[in-house]
């Protein structure tokens, strides 16, 4: 049985998320003040901050930090992983889990992530939206029709079937909700978000962050990921461009899901706050093993899985 490890998306974040964990584990605590030096701030505060845990400059590195050190205790348990991928922010927990990042890399990677993806956001506004009950089809044509050269709406993320965010300036999303529910969406509606993630918007940042990830060793991948942009496997020399097109390509994770199925993943376990992932899964492969490690109780649920 291969298993694979799902870390979880922006969005999904909570207050205390991961302090269960560093209160359980001394280690992760001595592990949580060494990434705060790297990070420049104090991890362990701002995941008690019920303000700073949603802005996106400390929400990224948050997640990122909470999800290795999770990941990193699973493996010292004796989890056996055979494959990884993410949900857009997580894809870059992954890069680290599969060996391509070391953690000081991962940290400074995504606290730049954070940076130029606001900056993006302040330059070019934008909205997304969750459409419910669609084809993606449908939504595609959505998109192409209410779109102009000035106001953009694109599909963002693939979530499952009739389940597909799109992404793109205010105008248009709010076009393509009202055209979506008369062509009979289930529900249509604006998400509280920042900004047109996964959009032709992003694009610049993706562009800047590649050229900032140069100054970074990638390394040889020790477990497969699959790649938010297309679904595939993750090879060494793609990174860079991986790292640049994933803040405005779409996160292909339904995709995603089927490709592992058909290599032989059988169980999944989403790593990291929240239970999004783990929904998705539930209705994407209902046959598979889903297990979800959020707090250090649902450890519990893993006994038969790490010997």
């Amino acid at each position: 049985m291969k298993t694979a490890i799902l870390f979880s998306g922006q969005g999904a974040q909570y207050v205390n998320m991961g302090i269960d964990f560093i209160e359980s584990v001394p280690n992760l605590r001595t592990r949580l003040k060494k990434m705060s030096k790297i990070l420049q701030m104090d991890l362990e505060a701002l995941l008690k901050d019920d303000k700073k845990i949603n802005d996106t400059l400390y929400t990224q590195p948050l997640m990122v930090a909470v999800e290795i050190l999770i990941h990193d205790y699973l493996k010292e348990l004796g989890l056996k992983v055979d494959g990884y991928t993410g949900f857009s922010l997580g894809e870059f927990s992954a890069l680290y889990a599969s060996n391509f990042y070391d953690e000081d890399a991962i940290l400074k990677l995504i606290k730049k992530r954070a940076e130029l993806m606001q900056e993006a956001s302040i330059n070019n506004p934008g909205s997304m939206a969750a459409i419910l009950s669609l084809s993606d089809s449908d939504v595609e044509k959505i998109c192409k029709e209410v779109s102009t050269n000035t106001d953009i709406v694109v599909a963002a993320n693939y979530n499952s079937d009739g389940q597909l965010v799109i992404s793109g300036s205010r105008l248009a999303v709010e076009k393509a909700v009202t055209l979506a529910k008369e062509k009979g969406a289930r529900r249509a509606m604006m998400l509280n978000v920042s900004g047109a993630f996964h959009s032709p918007y992003m694009k610049e940042a993706g562009i800047k962050l590649k050229a900032y990830a140069k100054e970074f060793e990638i390394d040889e991948p020790k477990s497969i990921t699959y790649k938010n942009t297309d679904a595939k496997v993750l090879n060494k020399n793609e990174v860079l461009e991986e790292i640049e097109n994933q803040i405005s390509s779409p996160v292909y994770f339904k995709q995603t899901i089927e490709n592992m199925l058909k290599d032989g993943f059988t169980r999944f376990i989403e790593v990291g706050p929240g239970q999004v992932l783990t929904g998705l899964l539930k209705k994407i492969t209902p046959e598979s093993q889903v297990y979800n490690v959020s707090k250090f109780t649902d450890l519990a649920n893993l006994k038969e899985i790490i010997k």
